[in-house]
């Protein structure tokens, strides 16, 4: 009876881990893609407990690529009030 016990246990916190990692693949994905780190990490997620942990340290000890800086969003009435600005500067040196 106590090796039952043992299997249902066992196949229930499967369960439990199988449903945490489909609930935490979407958000790694997302974020291994915008970081620009290699789209298979988020798999170390499927490992029963040491796959978040190594995929934490990955996450932690890879140094991650630097992206450009984006540029911001005005608006046209900003940005020609802006190229004004700056005309009217570079004509007054």
């Amino acid at each position: 009876m106590r090796a039952l016990d043992l299997g249902t246990d066992l196949v229930n916190s499967l369960m439990i881990h199988l449903g945490v990692t489909a609930l935490l693949l979407w958000p790694a994905h997302r974020l291994v893609i915008r970081a620009g780190l290699p789209r298979r990490w988020p798999l170390w997620l499927a490992l029963p407990l040491l796959g978040p942990v190594v995929f934490l340290v990955l996450l932690a000890k890879t140094p991650w690529p630097v992206l450009p800086v984006r540029q911001p969003k005005m608006h046209p009435r900003e940005r020609l009030k802006r190229e004004r600005a700056a005309a009217q500067a570079t004509a007054s040196e």
